[in-house]
């Protein structure tokens, strides 16, 4: 091998294997960024660096690169339907099968110097379940504390585990701190939710909103009804908000069908992330499936507030 085919070699084993910047690799090796990436073409016109797409059996690419071009996202994962005479090729339900191929992208995609926020909810349950070979630095909860469902409730986006416990439990399975959020999702009143804000133990929180580098987060839906906030307000509250025309709510953030959101009284008494600041995170991957959530679905991803949607065949086809 050629002193320069050996070059390739090196660089390409730092940037494939050991995935090290261009420019990290640059400075070690006292090269310039320019020459780096000579060496990787040189790499690849060798046959040194070979590339193998395999794509999983379970993921429609078709429809994943459908909803990334019309939406103009970073990255779709459309998880396909249960083959009727394979039943055990994916996951056992539509729920978990998003669930496992969300969880499988974080495990690709995270790295030991992350900062993970957390929000609440069946599918993010799910995530949670299924991870496995990360670690990250921080998992920081996104809102307010939400009461799981009692024992024997199964109402749809209702998880048996609080917020607190889904953080936790991420935190565990990565190795990370966990940055919880001491206070309920929705208070009582505007006043009291603003000196709350200001108490140490919730500002501490928040403040780390602004680290945060990936977030994952679940999808309500107003229309049909199927979301944990839903359940939680008053009903004053839920006609104010389908006065707005509410259709969908993402980390308490409450959007019409256009995906603007829809300005309430409750935002004044909901603690969690903004608007602003969960657009601001690099990486927000939303995580929700069914046909039922289509409409939701595409409320949030017009609103621009996330990244990478992981769903299910069901929900991607009903998107309109």
């Amino acid at each position: 091998m050629s002193e320069n085919l050996l070059d390739a070699a090196v660089v390409a084993r730092r940037f494939y294997l050991d995935r090290q910047q261009k420019s990290e690799i640059a400075a070690e090796l006292g090269l310039s960024r320019f020459k780096v990436a000579r060496l990787l073409d040189a790499a690849h016109a060798a046959g040194i660096v070979r590339i193998s797409i395999d794509v999983p059996d379970d993921i429609d690419v078709g429809l994943s690169d459908a909803l990334v071009e019309r939406f103009g996202l970073q990255r779709a994962i459309v998880v396909r339907a249960a083959d009727a005479t394979d039943p055990g090729r994916i996951a056992s339900t539509p729920l978990h099968a998003v669930g496992l191929a969300a969880a499988r992208f974080l495990a690709a995609h995270l790295r030991p110097h992350d900062i993970v926020g957390l929000s609440w909810g069946a599918s993010v349950s799910h995530v949670v379940d299924a991870l496995e070979g990360v670690s990250v630095a921080e998992v920081v909860q996104l809102v307010g504390g939400v009461r799981p469902a009692p024992l024997g409730d199964r109402s749809p986006g209702r998880p048996a585990r609080s917020g607190l416990d889904l953080v936790e439990e991420f935190a565990r399975r990565t190795r990370a701190t966990a940055v919880p959020l001491h206070s309920p999702l929705v208070l009582g009143s505007a006043k009291t939710a603003a000196l709350l804000r200001e108490d140490p133990s919730v500002a501490d929180t928040t403040r780390r909103f602004e680290a945060v580098t990936t977030a994952v987060v679940g999808i309500g839906s107003w229309e049909p009804p199927s979301s944990s906030l839903l359940d939680l307000v008053a009903a004053d509250d839920r006609r104010e908000l389908w006065h707005g025309r509410a259709t969908a709510d993402v980390c308490g953030i409450v959007l019409d069908a256009s995906g603007r959101v829809v300005r309430s009284s409750l935002a004044d008494r909901t603690i969690g992330i903004s608007p602003e600041r969960l657009g601001a995170v690099p990486t927000v991957v939303a995580v929700a499936g069914g046909a039922s959530k289509a409409t939701a679905i595409a409320s949030v991803l017009r609103s621009g507030l996330i990244d990478v949607l992981v769903t299910d065949e069901a929900a991607a086809r009903s998107i309109r």
